[in-house]
């Protein structure tokens, strides 16, 4: 008797990679629970950035006192983080638009001064906890200051 073992074949994604000290990149990931907390570096959560786009980040972050990363809205990301397209809460790859978008929204530069500003108001990041950070997203602006000619 011979029997036949279907190889399951898991789905790839285009996603965006943030990570702390470099610019956004583009991968090609599995669409699993475990590549995603590979990439984080623990359990997972979402911030939902449209209604297509999702960010996925390690949701124990600040309690693991992980490097300030980004901002985001109102609140400051760490850790390395994922961008991807969403639909119907599934994952799924970015669109060349989105992709294009994301990158120059979290381009490092933009977020070095801001970030380093935070470092060294907070500290770490567990002090980030239950603060409420609203506005803080404005100094991102700081970046028009120093690429005034």
């Amino acid at each position: 008797m011979c029997i036949k073992k279907e190889k399951l074949e898991i789905e790839k994604i285009k996603v965006l990679i943030v990570e702390r000290i470099r610019d956004p990149y583009i991968k090609e990931i599995e669409d699993t629970l475990e590549e995603k907390q590979k990439i984080v570096g623990g359990l997972i959560d979402f911030i939902e950035l449209e209604d297509d786009v999702d960010l996925i980040f390690n949701e124990e972050s600040k309690i693991n006192n992980l490097e300030m990363n980004r901002i985001i809205k109102n609140d400051i990301v760490c850790g390395t983080f994922i961008i991807c397209g969403q639909r119907n809460g599934e994952s799924i790859s970015l669109t060349d638009e989105q992709i294009k978008k994301y990158k120059s929204y979290f381009k490092l530069r933009d977020h070095t001064i801001p970030i380093s500003l935070l470092k060294n108001h907070y500290k770490e990041s567990s002090n980030l906890i239950n603060y409420d950070l609203t506005g803080v997203e404005n100094l991102l602006q700081l970046k028009d200051l120093f690429n005034r000619k």
